[in-house]
C-alpha cells in the first residue's frame, strides 16, 4: 500500500476533481509552487508517469473517492 500524507491526499483529491495547480493551491492557502511540489511527490511514491496515472490508481485503491 502507497503511504500518503494527509496533505498529500488532499492534494489529490482536488487533482480528481478537476481543480487546476493554482486552484488547488488557492484551495489549500498554499502556494502555487508547493502543489506542484506535492503532486511530483505523490507521482513518485505511486509511480505514475503522469497526474491521470495517479489518479486512476488512487482511485482503484480507495486512496480518494
Amino acid at each position: 500500500r502507497i503511504h500518503l500524507s494527509k496533505r498529500e491526499v488532499e492534494v489529490l483529491q482536488l487533482m480528481a476533481e478537476g481543480y487546476s495547480t493554482l486552484e488547488a493551491a488557492s484551495f489549500l492557502n498554499l502556494s502555487e509552487y508547493t502543489v506542484r511540489d506535492y503532486v511530483s511527490t505523490i507521482m513518485q511514491k505511486m509511480e505514475a508517469s503522469n497526474r491521470t496515472e495517479a489518479v486512476a490508481r488512487a482511485l482503484r485503491e480507495g486512496i480518494i473517492e
